[in-house]
């Protein structure tokens, strides 16, 4: 029998929730040193407890295998207690090898770019972002996501949010937002280059409205 418990993020889930993310976008694919992966994680987590005004994991059995991030525009900041050493991180980057430091920035540097062309001159439309969600392959088909999701737009419901937003991508399980209820607004095709082989992914930017 599943025990799941929905609960609120603490400052020892951060493993686990980048164990979750590896496992999932299989980071280590293109980063295989252990000491750069967790670093490269901690930067891409860190961006998103940054801003993060609500945020939920969920419990199967004992271990963390799903975690969401939502931000309402002018609402404090509730989670960067819980951000690792960046400068640690970054030296540890600026210390790899060359194919893995390359490897990082050619995801950061593209995506960032993709997010700012699907946002652009629309983001005064929202009042809030769908941040991060992430579930672990043995939690899937669960509900577990769609329980994180309702428990995230019930905190928007409370505090009067009209419209969010999210990106998405076809790496990711995108329909599931479908499903909910987003609706696709826009699209852009990006290319990355990992050791010579190209790989195209299609970003896209989903809203909802309440």
């Amino acid at each position: 029998m599943n025990n799941i418990i929905i609960r609120d993020v603490e400052k020892n889930d951060i493993p686990a929730i980048k164990t979750v993310i590896n496992e999932v976008w299989e980071w280590d694919t293109i980063i295989e040193d252990e000491r750069t992966l967790d670093a490269a994680m901690g930067l891409y987590l860190n961006q998103v407890l940054l801003n993060g005004t609500f945020g939920r994991v969920a419990v199967l059995d004992d271990k963390v295998v799903g975690v969401i991030f939502g931000s309402i525009d002018d609402v404090e900041p509730q989670y960067r207690m819980l951000m690792e050493d960046a400068t640690a991180h970054a030296l540890t980057l600026f210390g790899a090898t060359e194919r893995n430091r390359t490897n990082f920035y050619e995801v950061m540097l593209k995506l960032t770019a993709a997010y700012k062309q699907l946002i652009s001159g629309i983001r005064d439309n929202y009042d809030g972002t769908l941040d991060f969600l992430v579930l672990a392959e043995n939690a899937q088909g669960l509900g577990i996501g769609k329980s994180l999701w309702l428990e995230l737009k019930a905190y928007f419901e409370e505090n009067d949010v009209k419209s969010i937003y999210l990106y998405s991508d076809t790496e990711c399980n995108f329909g599931f937002y479908e499903s909910q209820g987003f609706a696709r607004r826009r699209e852009v095709e990006i290319e990355f280059n990992y050791d010579g082989k190209l790989a195209k992914v299609n970003e896209f930017l989903y809203d909802f409205r309440f």
